[in-house]
């Protein structure tokens, strides 16, 4: 049997998938629930993969009842990532009964597989394999359109899932570095892009007939498992440590955060109570400052403070803390020349080179290196110094 190169890729992908599984199969791995879901959803991309490469290298013809199976497991990928980003979120998130929904996908299109294929007799399966346009799917566009719509949607809801939670993490932590599971957005968004390329390319077969369309699904098919896989090998193995989700305490932090709208006014006594400390103690020198250390400082209700800075100065927690670390990068970049600008940075109280150029640049309009050779004006003393009241 001849391999071409996508055909290669596509069984290379498929061999990194069974190690990766594997491995979060290991003890140490597989107690933890994220990893469990990942799991699940390596060998539901594996199957999908299989699917592709039975399609390509013609052996579903050879074996009549593999054809589609791959197809069917694939289909639990969207109900997977969707809870694996959930359990990545929050370290209390537990699998319930209700969570059996996600899979509802499974179960419709499979039903139909085994009434429409399986329990066909063989004749019949060849020439329902011999005249399908995507591997996977039935002849039918309208069932096509459907599972990728369905797919997309999860996608997209996952994404939507993400976005959020990036931005309530602001609520709570002063450093968000590696709590935004920016990673996974960006490998759901291509993955997004790929199942709308495949939904085109589905709807357009049924009007443009081409011979080369294995070789073209094929080539997609691997290059895309080639870099989901290998990508997934760099970040969601280091995940747990740098981030295991958020505490108990901070998922209802996070929840009452929302509840702001409808909380009575911030406290004026309380933002002149912050603006002292805040200048005083410097707490925003420490690079790991969370809202609720910072509540623990004030001996207020970690929520009163919450509500207080999002209210009364209308800003997140991750901004309130950075305008404080900007106006102290300022000072240190005037009064010492010779200090670098990185060591600037930790002294500041950030950790990341990212973070800190970016707040800065949208504080001052320059880099740090620009505003350091940049002359001074009165403007800049006047900015030294953010006021939380």
């Amino acid at each position: 049997m001849y391999l071409s190169l996508a055909d290669i890729l596509l069984l290379t992908s498929i061999l990194q998938s069974l190690v990766l599984a594997g491995f979060l199969l290991m003890p140490d791995n597989i107690r933890l629930l994220s990893n469990r879901l990942l799991l699940a959803t390596v060998l539901a991309f594996a199957a999908g993969l299989a699917e592709v490469f039975l399609y390509s290298t013609g052996l579903a013809q050879r074996f009549l009842n593999l054809a589609y199976l791959g197809t069917l497991i694939g289909l639990l990928q969207a109900g997977l990532l969707f809870l694996y980003a959930k359990a990545l979120m929050y370290q209390d998130f537990r699998l319930v009964k209700t969570h059996w929904i996600h899979t509802l996908l499974f179960w419709v299109v499979g039903a139909i597989f085994v009434v429409e294929y399986y329990l066909q007799p063989d004749d019949l399966k060849r020439q329902i394999l011999m005249e399908r346009d995507h591997p996977g799917v039935l002849t039918s566009p309208l069932m096509a359109s459907a599972i990728h719509l369905v797919f997309l949607g999860y996608l997209i809801a996952t994404i939507r899932e993400i976005q959020a939670f990036g931005m309530g993490v602001r609520q709570i932590f002063s450093n968000i570095e590696n709590k935004q599971l920016a990673w996974l957005r960006i490998l759901l968004l291509g993955y997004s892009v790929v199942w709308s390329v495949s939904l085109f390319y589905c709807l357009s077969a049924h009007v443009f007939k081409s011979s080369a369309s294995v070789q073209w699904v094929s080539a997609v098919g691997g290059v895309t498992g080639f870099l989901f896989i290998n990508y997934l090998l760099i970040h969601a193995l280091r995940q747990p440590l740098v981030f295991s989700g958020l505490s108990v305490e901070e998922s209802r932090l996070l929840a009452s955060s929302t509840e702001a709208a409808t909380n009575p006014p911030a406290n004026p006594a309380l933002l002149s109570q912050l603006n002292d400390h805040m200048r005083q103690a410097r707490p925003h020198l420490d690079a790991n400052l969370t809202v609720e250390q910072l509540s623990r400082q004030l001996q207020v209700p970690t929520r009163e403070l919450s509500r207080t800075i999002n209210q009364g100065l209308d800003k997140n927690f991750f901004e309130f803390v950075s305008d404080f670390r900007i106006a102290e990068a300022r000072k240190r970049l005037r009064a010492d020349p010779s200090q670098t600008i990185l060591q600037v940075m930790y002294d500041s109280g950030f950790n990341s080179k990212s973070v800190f150029n970016t707040a800065f640049k949208r504080a001052t309009g320059m880099t740090p290196s620009q505003f350091r050779s940049h002359p001074p004006h009165a403007i800049d003393d006047a900015s030294d110094h953010p006021h939380a009241s």
